[in-house]
């Protein structure tokens, strides 16, 4: 702990731009939620079986929730992976090469990145839009298709500003 009481990085996060802050904080809540998201349908899914063994049955639409809630808490948990550059990375060969030539590749993947996040934050727009338009539901629950396309949309909106950040601060995660 340091003398302010607090924990011995919170230095090093004040020293930030408060963009980066508030963007750290968006995605750590961000990711948080979609956890609850995949307790609560990981609780839909422990109740299906329940329901199974004891009654024959299971609970009506478990699979739509699941799949539904598998993709919400996915696209929510993806910022806060790439902000604490948690994504995969192959980098067999790049380990040899120089500290200034590593720097520019990875702005170069971030900023690739950013383009493919943005280009996939749109086109999932556009498949919402499109389902609201159709009035598209789920078989069983009559759930309309488009309202899930709301978080997802908006996590990679989140990770869009992430690429982003991190292009700006030269390919480093955030620390």
């Amino acid at each position: 702990m340091s003398e302010g009481g607090g924990h011995a990085g919170d230095s090093s996060a004040a020293a930030r731009p408060g963009y980066e802050r508030a963007l750290e904080r968006a995605c750590t809540w961000l990711a948080i939620g979609g956890g609850f998201v995949m307790l609560a349908f990981t609780a839909v899914s422990v109740g299906s079986i329940i329901s199974r063994s004891l009654f024959g049955a299971p609970l009506v639409g478990d699979f739509e929730l699941t799949e539904r809630g598998t993709a919400i808490a996915v696209f929510a948990m993806l910022p806060y992976c790439h902000l604490r550059g948690g994504n995969v990375v192959v980098d067999m060969f790049v380990g040899m090469f120089p500290p200034p030539l590593r720097r520019a590749l990875a702005v170069l993947s971030d900023v690739l990145f950013t383009i493919v996040a943005g280009l996939m934050t749109w086109r999932l727009a556009v498949g919402g839009i499109g389902q609201y338009q159709f009035n598209d539901m789920s078989m069983m629950l009559q759930i309309p298709t488009w309202s899930m396309f709301v978080p997802v949309v908006f996590s990679m909106g989140m990770l869009t500003l992430v690429c982003i950040a991190r292009v700006a601060r030269g390919g480093r995660e955030f620390a």
